[in-house]
């Protein structure tokens, strides 16, 4: 998503719940009613009661309750943060996904028995009724590296399957298949063009472990054992105690994810046509991150290139503007002694000292000013070699 905005002043937030109902106004930050009340209530707004708008809508209005004053000194808590245009769309998107999904799914009931299940629903159930290979403290039975990830007990095996199997099914029509992701451990879901891991857990509850009759003797024997005669090894003694409670957990995506429990009201059977709708919607809400993601991952791609251009360029036109320097400055120099050759050769045919020698060295001072010169391509024999290379005692 883009950057997101400030957050809404304490003031402005007053005025949108006193200008529109706060369910509208949730929305607008991605919010629950009931979230969006909480907030006002920490950054003590009033809100409108029970029949506010309905009155207003009747013609009979009721006074706005005033914005009280923070107390002075006081820290202003910051609201919450508008959503983005993009943020916004996409809400709405999903939420036309969701009640699209609901209406096509009015009723999903789980059978009673297994029947005709799907081919990684077989596979998993003949894994997980293997008797032995299973070392979990609680008796949860897993393989997800091999089959579907279902981690459950024994007596809860049969209704896992007939779980996850309706679950597949219901969501084929919606273009929905599933795989197995060996090297992770997962089971992808795949539709909506992304992907949503799917997993079904009973819940394990911990407990303090109150040791047995036999591990306090073996203690006993171990202490004895330190005041004399044959050293025996301590015991292992648990310090917890695993069990599992009959309760599934049904695991959806992983960012984002959703995951709905058993509760001693309702099972998760019953609430599927929502479910379903909500890994539709889930799906939706994933693509569009994921490609958001993409758009910002090629925005700063290009950015970066064009970075790196601008900084090859820069350090070319200083690499430039030295060299330039460097030949100006060699120019001035090679006019120099251009100028100095010169008076001394003058001076020398004055004083009737223009010898061959003289001469010599006037030709060899020339030749020097013309390699330095940048204008003038010319080597030098001595100078133009490469570094003559010490010798080595060792190589003697």
């Amino acid at each position: 998503m883009k950057n997101r905005d400030t957050p809404v002043s304490r003031e402005a937030l007053y005025e949108e719940i006193w200008t529109d109902p706060v369910t509208a106004v949730a929305q607008r930050y991605g919010l629950s009613d009931v979230g969006l009340v909480k907030i006002c209530k920490k950054l003590r707004i009033p809100v409108p009661g029970r029949g506010y708008w309905a009155k207003l809508k009747a013609g009979r209005p009721r006074p706005k309750t005033p914005l009280p004053a923070l107390a002075a000194g006081a820290r202003t808590p910051s609201g919450p943060t508008p959503l983005s245009e993009q943020e916004a769309a996409l809400r709405v998107k999903v939420q036309d996904v969701l009640l699209q999904t609901r209406q096509s799914q009015p009723t999903i009931n789980v059978p009673a028995e297994l029947v005709d299940p799907h081919p990684l629903v077989r596979a998993a159930s003949a894994r997980l009724r293997q008797r032995d290979g299973w070392d979990h403290p609680a008796g949860v039975r897993s393989a997800p590296k091999e089959v579907l990830d279902i981690q459950v007990t024994r007596n809860r095996l049969d209704r896992a399957l007939r779980l996850m199997d309706t679950l597949l099914k219901t969501l084929e029509p919606s273009g929905f298949t599933v795989r197995m992701n060996a090297e992770k451990g997962e089971t992808p879901l795949m539709g909506g063009g992304t992907s949503l891991s799917i997993s079904i857990i009973e819940q394990v509850v911990r407990t303090g472990h109150t040791p047995t009759r036999n591990e306090k003797q073996a203690r006993d024997r171990y202490y004895a054992s330190l005041r004399g005669g044959a050293r025996v090894e301590y015991p292992h003694i648990p310090e917890f105690d695993w069990h599992a409670n009959g309760r599934l957990t049904l695991n959806v995506g992983g960012w984002p994810s959703r995951k709905w429990n058993d509760t001693e009201r309702s099972l998760i059977d019953t609430r599927l046509p929502g479910i379903v709708a909500t890994i539709v919607s889930l799906a939706e809400t994933k693509r569009a991150k994921e490609e958001e993601k993409e758009r910002r991952q090629r925005a700063y791609d290009e950015a970066l290139t064009r970075h790196k251009a601008q900084v090859r360029t820069r350090k070319h036109e200083r690499r430039e503007l030295r060299a330039l320097f460097r030949d100006a400055r060699r120019l001035q120099r090679a006019n120099r002694l251009r100028e100095f050759i010169a008076a001394v050769e003058d001076h020398a045919r004055q004083a009737g000292e223009l010898t061959a020698e003289k001469q010599q060295w006037i030709a060899w001072a020339s030749a020097k000013a013309d390699w330095v010169d940048p204008l003038v391509r010319r080597s030098d024999p001595i100078l133009d070699t490469p570094e003559p290379e010490a010798p080595s005692y060792w190589r003697f």
